[in-house]
């Protein structure tokens, strides 16, 4: 499947930039998985304002949203092989490149997007960082938070009894899987794309996102209950292809990850301004019925799996995220 949609890729970047031979040092394509609304979209916005500007009309942007060019994987092989130069990652990008540093984004472990903006900011993430940069040459540049990400389903969930073999989809995460099993859950790894048309076929009958997604994608159509898990502290991943960023001059490469970061800055306080508001509108609105849950039997159900996918990070990542795991 990834193949073709590579192939299209190829050919929509071609066709924008004037040919099928590559694209140039100034010209930029950005993928989006998700649609809009979302402060995504209004934060990608501010960077093609402000890489235009600081490169003094040098750099052009072409946004490429909704999973047009596929879902998080394709864009993540396409970045490396600079067939589009940008994208935001949510979770996919540390586990899929480097497992032993993604403990920000396994399940009930990290309190809240602070402390996962600290961790990246640490000796330990700018380590997680030069190994993304040397295994898929992906220059990871800034980060901004989701919101929480939270379970959603047909029927309530308040304490993991409630879980057992319920047929959710996840991301394509292994980590995820094997929490939500410890959890009793009958975990489903489906793409982005697809999660509607899944729960809508009773392929899955749950799933877990921040509300702006559930809200993009109009999930309240097929779940009636938003279940405040807080599993995760979501945040966006700023990704530059290496191969595009590197071939910049020092000039242009300034105000192109100057860019990323004052737009992630901004939309950080986009998202902060906005997400009681769509969490609150799935439930007034979209009439989907809230669960709030005493999150101290879920922690506890899922620790063993957290120890055992613990095994298996770096020593600096155990010791960093010790002080969660009391």
């Amino acid at each position: 499947m990834l193949k073709p949609i590579l192939m299209t890729s190829a050919l929509a970047v071609g066709l924008v930039f004037g040919g099928t031979t590559g694209v140039t040092a100034l010209e930029l394509s950005f993928a989006l998985h998700t649609s809009p609304p979302g402060p995504e979209f209004q934060a990608v916005d501010k960077f093609v304002e402000l890489v235009k500007e600081r490169s003094k009309g040098e750099i052009t942007v072409k946004i490429f949203h909704s999973a047009v060019l596929g879902g998080e994987r394709d864009n993540l092989e396409q970045l490396t092989v600079n067939q589009v130069q940008m994208t935001l990652f949510g979770d996919t990008l540390p586990n899929v490149i480097a497992p032993e540093y993604a403990a920000t984004v396994v399940p009930f472990v990290f309190p809240g997007p602070e402390e996962v903006f600290e961790y990246w900011a640490s000796p330990v993430g700018a380590e997680a960082k030069k190994v993304i940069k040397d295994r898929a040459k992906l220059d990871v540049v800034a980060f901004f938070r989701r919101g929480d990400r939270h379970l959603t389903a047909k029927k309530p969930i308040n304490s993991p009894d409630d879980l057992k073999g319920l047929k959710m989809r996840v991301p394509e995460i292994p980590s995820w899987v094997r929490v939500w099993s410890e959890l009793g859950a009958r975990p489903t790894p489906v793409a982005w794309p697809e999660v509607f048309s899944s729960l809508q076929m009773g392929v899955v009958e749950a799933q877990e996102n921040p509300c702006f997604n559930v809200n993009q994608a109009k999930l309240y159509e097929v779940q009636s209950h938003l279940i405040y898990t807080a599993h995760v502290p979501a945040v966006w991943h700023w990704t530059i292809s290496s191969v595009f960023l590197d071939s910049l001059t020092p000039e242009l490469r300034e105000a192109v990850i100057s860019s990323a970061v004052d737009a992630a800055k901004y939309g950080d306080e986009v998202t902060k301004q906005q997400i009681d508001t769509v969490c609150n509108a799935l439930i007034e609105k979209n009439k989907m019925t809230a669960v709030k849950i005493d999150r101290g039997p879920f922690i506890a159900k899922a620790r063993p799996a957290i120890e055992e996918l613990s095994k298996n990070w770096a020593p600096s990542v155990v010791e960093a995220v010790a002080k969660y795991l009391k």
